[in-house]
């Protein structure tokens, strides 16, 4: 049994054959434009999605039996919205998740529902990157694209409909929308009517792994399948991507490293913190998950390899001596402004501690410490809030590097278990498509199968009371610099 596991990110889109073995057949990748301009509008076209899903998906069944393929999920980027007509056809650009236009809406959100209310029902803060805010902005900026929208849906509708010929979601999305109940499994009544829309202006929500169809006849020519190729209904790429990893029962936890590190536990019921961790409705049945977000964590590597040029992996092997030299060197690493549970988009970076002895690649173990200090803080919320964690599922770029792996474990306490298969998101949609076929009973099931991974082994007891010391330090300059 073949399926394809789609990730439609916010750069590129990403496709995996999958068997039911576990094993990766083929895979396929295509990125595309993000444009941004003044007044925090970081936008993209719609059409560049689906163009890149039919090349994806053209070019992993060539290298396979395409009439084999029985199924597809998709794994979506969250929040990134746009106006529709009835048929799908975009009627504006997308408004991403990382646009912030609509900060003004915000505040009128905060007045007529509030924004702890908003984050009761959804499980997220209320923000400009929300649709809720971002169609208020719509119907306020562009009043001819919200009167004549038939629809509003995000990166998972939108591709749902180009397959199926029905707009449809999933709780995970839906809530990051900040328009879903996730309480009451339903879009929220009162924020409907704060922003002046009706459910019937939204997609369907269904559950996770429930069949949207089989693709239609232009889908299918385009994609080079048959038209017996069934859709499955996926998820939020986060929740696709802890599938993936085989964070599937309570107490699992799973970091996903890449432009931003995002930390998201499994638990029992829904999870509200004083910082508002962002909990949801896990795809696994009976569980819960919670999310927050660094914004500045793999960005900031970035920057620096960028600002140097050099190159991940000389900076990994020079950077992997200099644990003692670096050792008075710290970086706050906020060159995207600072993230959970800080909350401060405005803030900037600090270096301290940098001297004439010291060289480019001190201060690079130093950012890559800097991040690691900031998800330890993340773990910490989680663990005050009940979750007993041992083991950190660690994916994405920063998991391919043992130094920064093992970083984060010294400073954490965890155990880093990482997977065999780097794309995650698309293993866990390839899992939900396998699951629908009958493949597997669960996702639980699944996860014995399609998410090997390895252990990095027992921390260092010398690294670990290295970097007690080291946070306690870093603790205090952050408290300096808020």
């Amino acid at each position: 049994m073949l399926v394809i596991g789609l990730d439609v990110g916010t750069t590129g889109t990403k496709a995996l054959v999958v068997d039911d073995s576990g094993r990766t057949l083929a895979s396929a990748y295509r990125e595309y434009e993000l444009k941004s301009s003044d007044g925090g509008v970081v936008s993209q076209r719609a059409d560049d999605w689906w163009d890149a899903v039919v090349y994806t998906v053209k070019t992993v069944s060539q290298k396979v039996f395409p009439e084999k393929i029985s199924a597809v999920a998709l794994s979506t980027q969250g929040a990134s919205m746009l106006a529709t007509d009835r048929d799908g056809a975009p009627l504006c650009d997308v408004m991403t998740w990382m646009d912030s236009r609509a900060a003004e809406e915000v505040r009128e959100l905060d007045a007529s529902v509030g924004t702890e209310a908003i984050y009761e029902k959804c499980g997220w803060p209320l923000t400009p990157a929300g649709d809720a805010a971002k169609i208020l902005w719509l119907k306020h900026n562009m009043p001819d694209v919200f009167e004549g929208a038939a629809c509003f849906p995000s990166t998972i509708e939108f591709i749902n409909k180009k397959l199926t010929g029905r707009f449809v979601t999933d709780p995970t999305n839906a809530a990051i929308r900040q328009l879903f109940n996730i309480k009451e499994c339903r879009w929220d009544g009162e924020i409907l009517d704060a922003v002046g829309i009706s459910a019937e202006r939204l997609p369907e929500v269904a559950a996770v792994g429930e069949c949207v169809g089989t693709l239609t006849p232009d889908a299918a020519s385009a994609l080079g399948l048959t038209e017996n190729v069934k859709v499955y209904c996926g998820a939020h790429d986060q929740y696709c991507a802890a599938l993936g990893a085989g964070a599937v029962s309570a107490g699992d936890m799973m970091l996903a490293t890449g432009t931003a590190w995002v930390v998201l536990g499994v638990t029992d019921g829904l999870l509200y913190t004083k910082d508002h961790i962002c909990p949801g409705i896990h795809p696994a049945n009976g569980a819960y998950g919670a999310m927050a977000s660094l914004v500045s964590a793999g960005s900031a590597l970035k920057w620096y390899k960028n600002l140097i040029g050099g190159d991940f992996r000389t900076m990994d092997e020079e950077a992997a001596a200099r644990r003692d030299s670096a050792k008075d060197v710290f970086v706050l690493p906020y060159v995207a402004g600072a993230g959970f549970p800080h909350n401060r988009p405005e803030a900037g970076g600090t270096i301290h501690g940098f001297r004439l002895g010291h060289d480019k690649y001190d201060l690079a173990r130093a950012v890559m410490e800097g991040v690691a200090f900031e998800a330890k803080g993340v773990i910490d919320e989680f663990a005050e809030a009940g979750m007993k964690i041992g083991r950190l599922m660690m994916t994405g770029g920063a998991a391919r590097s043992d130094l920064w792996s093992s970083i984060v474990g010294a400073v954490t306490g965890c155990e880093i278990i990482r997977p065999a298969e780097p794309e995650t998101c698309c293993m866990g949609a390839a899992s939900i498509a396998l699951v629908g076929e009958g493949a597997f009973g669960d996702y639980r099931e699944s996860s014995t199968v399609l998410s090997r991974s390895s252990s990095l082994g027992e921390n260092d007891p010398e690294d670990v009371a290295f970097y007690a010391e080291k946070y306690e330090k870093y603790r205090e300059l952050r408290a300096k610099l808020f």
